[in-house]
């Protein structure tokens, strides 16, 4: 439809260069313009000349692609963009869930020295030490899922 809506436009383009362009004296000083600025004004016509050779020149150039080529190459670059905003976004979410574990493990990790040195602390560190490994292994099941989603994504990204 877009491609509809220009194509019209610009079969319109050589239409707008009728408009003439006229040269005046005023004060001394030369100037253009599209209507008569002095009673002296002298109409000019290479400004259209030089625009209607340039539409002929570029209409071919814009014919090359027909609109359902149009349409898959525009289809693809936003697939693409997509993708890599899908693919940024994943990245965001790794590096915070990153960040969380090491937060949750570093908490942890303090309790763990507050341990005393008798049978409960060593039970209590203990129990800490499961608990580390539990979150650890839980953040790098929730990381390794995010980045094979970073991976298929990517390869698709490679393939178009």
């Amino acid at each position: 439809m877009k491609l509809i809506v220009i194509s019209g436009l610009l079969s319109l383009l050589p239409f707008s260069t009728i408009a003439a362009v006229y040269k005046c004296q005023l004060n001394g000083v030369t100037t253009y313009s599209q209507i008569p600025c002095s009673d002296d004004a002298e109409q000019t016509g290479y400004a259209t000349d030089n625009i209607d050779s340039l539409n002929n020149q570029q209409q071919p150039a814009a014919q090359t692609e027909s609109p359902s080529e149009t349409l898959v190459r525009v289809r693809n670059a936003l697939t693409k963009r997509d993708m890599q905003l899908e693919i940024t976004k994943l990245k965001g979410d790794k590096a915070r869930l990153q960040s969380r574990r090491d937060i949750e493990i570093t908490k942890l990790r303090q309790s763990k020295l507050n341990a005393n040195n008798n049978l409960a602390g060593a039970v209590w560190e203990e129990s800490l030490s499961k608990e580390m490994a539990a979150i650890a292994a839980q953040y790098d099941t929730d990381i390794r899922a995010v980045d094979s989603e970073i991976d298929r994504l990517s390869k698709q990204l490679r393939r178009l």
